[in-house]
């Protein structure tokens, strides 16, 4: 009798090198995106997937959200009857378009403390049955991690 031991691998690789101990779904989803910060969150938008994320660090529940980017060229990209406060700014395009259209979204967020900015991206997941994390580039080279049922969610240096 003898044992014999088999390393098995991911058929797929995570986008970034400290992935979980785990395979992902598939591989990575490479996008332009686009991220912007607000006083209670930020949005990300993932351009190949038609999706606006939206992570709240204002300590309610959920804790993050996903729309779809509903915006479409011709539309107003911003209220021009918005006006911020000094030094903050109104999210444009589809950033904007949720947070004008869904006051819950603009109460939890605030106003953006900075302007959008395009980058490009990348989004995985998790393979599990159910529960999947998922995994998005952040704009600073780190990675957005969003727990499963919008639990919570974690910046990775």
């Amino acid at each position: 009798e003898e044992t014999l031991v088999i390393a098995l691998r991911c058929p797929d690789s995570w986008f970034f090198p400290e992935g979980p101990d785990e395979c992902p779904s598939g591989p990575a989803t490479i996008s332009p995106g686009a991220e912007e910060h607000f006083e209670h969150g930020v949005m990300i938008w993932i351009g190949a997937l038609d999706r606006i994320y939206i992570l709240y660090d204002d300590g309610k529940h959920p804790h993050w959200e996903v729309y779809t980017d509903e915006f479409e060229e011709g539309m107003p990209e911003s209220d021009p009857a918005i006006e911020p406060p000094p030094g903050l700014y109104q999210p444009i395009r589809g950033f904007g378009l949720i947070w004008r259209t869904k006051p819950w979204v603009r109460d939890r967020l605030g106003w953006a403390v900075d302007q959008e900015v395009g980058f490009e991206t990348a989004i995985q997941f998790t393979s599990r049955p159910k529960y999947n994390v998922t995994y998005i580039r952040a704009l600073d080279g780190g990675v957005w991690k969003l727990e499963p049922e919008a639990s919570g969610w974690s910046h990775i240096p």
